[in-house]
């Protein structure tokens, strides 16, 4: 048997044994959660010389499309991460800045300040909550 016959039947067996964990394996609850079409805005701010989130606590339902408007009071750069949805933006000084993600998973996922900034810096955190 030559390699490129061996190649194809190993591709061959991982198509099939993909497609028999993701139709009875796969728990349902790490599956994707379908767009709701619902649009949730919310007005942020870092609060100046405060290294704060405001909220920061945010609750949204599965499969909102969230968008954050964060308005940085500071004179200096902060940052806005969220790792579980693939968030990373700069907030620029005393601009806002809009930060736009669909809630495609169930849970609590944390945020953070991911521009080092100050004395503060690793106290600027928040939670979002998707239920």
């Amino acid at each position: 048997m030559n390699k490129f016959s061996q190649i194809l039947i190993f591709g061959l067996f991982l198509v099939i044994t993909g497609v028999i964990y993701q139709n009875f394996y796969r728990p349902e609850e790490i599956g994707p959660i379908e767009p709701s079409g619902n649009v949730l805005e919310i007005n942020m701010r870092v609060l100046q010389n405060q290294w704060t989130f405001e909220p920061n606590n945010i609750q949204v339902r599965p499969g909102d499309k969230v968008i954050l408007r964060i308005f940085n009071e500071d004179t200096y750069d902060h940052g806005f991460a969220m790792e579980a949805f693939g968030v990373n933006r700069r907030l620029f000084p005393k601009r806002e800045t809009v930060v736009e993600f669909v809630a495609s998973k169930l849970g609590t996922f944390g945020f953070y300040c991911s521009v080092p900034c100050g004395e503060g810096h690793y106290d600027q955190t928040g939670v979002l909550i998707v239920e």
